[in-house]
């Protein structure tokens, strides 16, 4: 897809923060996984529920697609879980079944409530949402699953707004990482193949990276104080989403004009435990 470069350039440009951040401390925020990275296996974790497991509880011998998000988010955080919600749907594998969508917020102050909030404002009444789980954890444990995950995220001290990077970790039924997808836009007949590969036993080693290699980051913007600012809020937050739907519509169309066939006739491999 390097014909796609130019406008994934345009919008990496478009999703630029401009966050009053001190020098390098923006040049840190990445999501780059050690070789054999993998969630702690006696993670405390909390769902919107309120219930609390470990990884092993939650994937209970499933694959599932981990996405790490700031729930407080109103700038792409959204975006990217509903383009990964549009992706799952086009499959063909069952929620809940076939694969877990977790999502773990990373911000420490959060509680189930505001996950569960962010899980009805993000998933709706998507037939993905009800074997989902929004997660949030203890400041410790969530330092300790973002340092396993290589995931690494600034908060801006005066605002408390974070930045941070967009992507997707694809985990195996122990909590390893089989793969990376960079970026807003997984394809579905992609993310089917990396549940499958995930569910099979992925090999040991440097984690696989899928989709366009872009270090793309969401953050709030450095506006200022005003009664502005909550409009600016919005009128960048549309833009920027109508723009990802559009490259997300037009990835899927690229998709299915190589592949042959619409992604949810893609052959069923090994995809988790019905």
């Amino acid at each position: 897809m390097s014909h796609l470069r130019p406008a994934a350039l345009a919008l990496l440009l478009a999703a630029t923060p401009a966050m009053a951040a001190p020098p390098g401390a923006l040049a840190d925020v990445a999501l780059s996984p050690p070789p054999d990275a993998r969630l702690p296996p006696d993670l405390a974790l909390a769902t919107e529920a309120g219930e609390t497991g470990t990884p092993a509880q939650l994937l209970a011998g499933r694959p599932a697609l981990l996405v790490l998000a700031d729930y407080r988010c109103a700038v792409l955080c959204g975006t990217a879980l509903g383009l990964a919600d549009f992706a799952l749907q086009r499959s063909g594998l069952r929620p809940g079944l076939d694969y877990m969508l977790l999502v773990l917020g990373i911000d420490p102050r959060d509680g189930p409530a505001e996950a569960a909030a962010a899980k009805r404002e993000r998933l709706g009444d998507s037939p993905v949402a009800p074997s989902a789980r929004f997660l949030t954890a203890a400041p410790e444990a969530l330092a300790a699953a973002e340092a396993a995950l290589g995931y690494r995220a600034w908060r801006d001290p005066e605002t408390g707004e974070y930045a941070h990077p967009l992507g997707a970790l694809v985990l195996a039924p122990d909590g390893r990482v089989s793969a990376v997808l960079d970026g807003l836009v997984p394809e579905p007949a992609a993310l089917r193949a990396a549940l499958a590969q995930a569910a099979s036993a992925p090999p040991a080693g440097p984690v696989a990276r899928l989709g366009e290699r872009l270090r793309l980051l969401c953050a709030g913007f450095g506006l200022g104080d005003g009664f502005a600012v909550p409009l600016i809020r919005r009128v960048l937050g549309i833009g920027m989403a109508m723009t990802l739907l559009g490259l997300g519509g037009l990835l899927w169309a690229l998709s299915r004009r190589r592949m042959g066939q619409g992604p949810g006739t893609v052959g069923r491999g090994k995809a988790g435990r019905a």
